[in-house]
């Protein structure tokens, strides 16, 4: 099986994105490795030792580890392991899953100068665009709105809209671009429903 290490970016549902990838990759019997190069919550089943012989004998006894170093400002997230480190555990598994953007729970982001942050060796990045504010002023529903409004010269009363869906997928893609990025990119729409978040794929 080839390597695999996909980073999620955006906002609007990318945790939930990632363990349910992680599940899909686990039931088909490929090892999984779940961190991130920003912040993410600690969950209950989170290895936050920084050992990279205890997180790969997990995977190997379990097929999976959520892992990442202990964040000093918020006990309740975890922040990125040792830049080798990871890189290193991304090399091990089929899947690497990485969490490489923060949105602080917003449905929608516009990136600043130093998001996302991408690993080195990244075969697929995911855009995630959360659908549930739209109609909504962008300075209330997109995170980091003020980069955008300085970027395209748009007020923070305009609402959230297809179109602003679009000019978000382009900045990203400008930005992957700008890193020389050559994997694959993919954009998913992100919906509240009765049964969770679904994930619908977007065509440019």
């Amino acid at each position: 099986m080839k390597n695999k290490i996909i980073a999620v970016i955006g906002a609007g549902g990318k945790t939930t994105l990632i363990h349910r990838l992680a599940e899909e990759y686990r039931r088909k019997g490929a090892s999984v490795l779940v961190s991130t190069t920003t912040h993410m919550l600690v969950e209950p089943d989170t290895d936050l030792s920084c050992d990279s012989f205890a997180i790969m004998e997990k995977i190997k006894k379990t097929g999976y580890c959520m892992a990442g170093a202990v964040c000093s400002e918020n006990s309740a997230k975890m922040q990125s392991l040792p830049e080798q480190m990871l890189h290193d555990l991304m090399k091990q598994v089929d899947y690497a899953l990485i969490e490489a953007d923060g949105a602080k729970h917003y449905a929608l982001k516009y990136p600043s100068e130093q998001e996302p942050v991408i690993p080195e060796g990244t075969t697929d990045v995911i855009l995630v665009l959360g659908s549930w504010d739209l109609g909504k002023p962008c300075k209330d529903v997109v995170f980091r709105f003020e980069h955008m409004t300085s970027a395209l010269g748009i007020s923070g009363d305009m609402k959230a809209d297809k179109q602003m869906l679009q000019w978000i997928w382009q900045a990203y893609e400008e930005k992957l671009k700008n890193m020389d990025y050559q994997g694959h990119f993919h954009v998913l729409l992100s919906e509240k429903t009765d049964q969770g978040l679904m994930f619908h794929t977007l065509e440019e």
